[in-house]
């Protein structure tokens, strides 16, 4: 079949548009009305003047938009209808102008014929297999999150990943919605993946697993350990484990040794008025109480006192 490019009226190309919707381009409809049509349709022969369109469809639905009556046109030899999916796929894994949704509808077509699987599929269309399984995994996604999330142009893949959280159907919906509402982004379904899979995760009750989210929602930082925070405090706020523990200890050490580098600063404390001092002292004292630590060192476990600097409850040195 030639491949010169051949003049064919548009009423001649049958369309199959189960993988791309109509869809309006005003910069392609505004370009091809300046220079015209710089990158024939290519279309297969099904018959006198009767042709499929294979590429080309965001062109074709411009020049209608335009009222062109003819395209020029690459023709090529027919072939089935999932041949012709693998030349668009193959196309636009490359070009990348479809969306993940459109690429999926393609991908999961291809699979329903027994000869196709993902290995065959990335090797006709010059991907890798791991590409091709990246469309694949989210099958089990609920086609009302897909609806909302096309719609609202939401990217797809963040939905396999809110399938896979491990969490109940009621705060997957609930995550899936927000998304799909475009109130969180992708980073954001990343940050929540990667705290509900920590260990303390686990320790929250399912009825404060909501809750949780939305303080991490909230937060949007983009210090993991601020999440981390969040995610054991709220574990530790349901039941004691050792590691929750451990972590707001250690961050508790952090958070007074800022406060000391905050105190000496000359330039800072030397203008704290006599009231902050009293509020922030007020403060101190407040959490002294909440610690309740013994008031003589003779009352600590003895495995916990330290040769250095070790004072009798008189205050004197007991190192000499």
């Amino acid at each position: 079949m030639s491949k010169q490019p051949k003049k064919i009226k548009l009423s001649q190309i049958r369309l199959e548009t189960s993988y791309r919707k109509s869809e309006k381009d005003l910069s392609l409809e505004l370009s091809i009305s300046r220079q015209g049509l710089n990158v024939p349709l290519t279309v297969e022969e099904e018959g006198k003047n009767q042709y499929v369109l294979v590429d080309g469809y965001r062109r074709f639905y411009a020049l209608e938009f335009l009222g062109m009556e003819d395209a020029e046109c690459s023709i090529e030899k027919r072939s089935s209808e999932e041949e012709r999916i693998v030349k668009r796929l193959g196309i636009e894994l490359h070009t990348k102008k479809r969306t993940a949704y459109q690429l999926e509808r393609m991908i999961n077509r291809l699979l329903e014929n027994e000869k196709y699987n993902t290995k065959l599929i990335a090797s006709l269309c010059g991907v890798t297999e791991e590409t091709i399984k990246k469309y694949v995994r989210g099958s089990d996604v609920k086609s009302e999150w897909l609806k909302k999330g096309e719609k609202n142009n939401a990217g797809r893949h963040a939905y396999t990943d809110i399938l896979h959280l491990n969490i109940s159907e009621v705060n997957k919906d609930y995550i899936a919605d927000k998304y799909g509402d475009r109130q969180i982004n992708k980073t954001a379904v990343g940050v929540i993946k990667k705290a509900t899979s920590e260990k303390a995760f686990k320790d929250i009750p399912e009825e404060h697993v909501k809750e949780c989210v939305n303080q991490i929602i909230e937060q949007q930082s983009k210090n993991y350990e601020t999440v981390k925070e969040i995610v054991c405090e709220n574990s530790l706020q349901a039941k004691y484990t050792k590691s929750s523990h451990t972590f707001m200890y250690n961050l508790t050490l952090v958070l007074i040794r800022r406060i000391e580098r905050i105190f000496s600063i000359r330039n800072y404390m030397d203008n704290v008025s006599d009231k902050q001092k009293e509020k922030l002292s007020k403060s101190l004292t407040n959490l002294i109480f909440l610690l309740n630590p013994p008031l003589k060192w003779s009352d600590f476990p003895k495995d916990e006192q330290s040769l250095e600097n070790l004072e009798d409850d008189d205050g004197e040195n007991l190192e000499h």
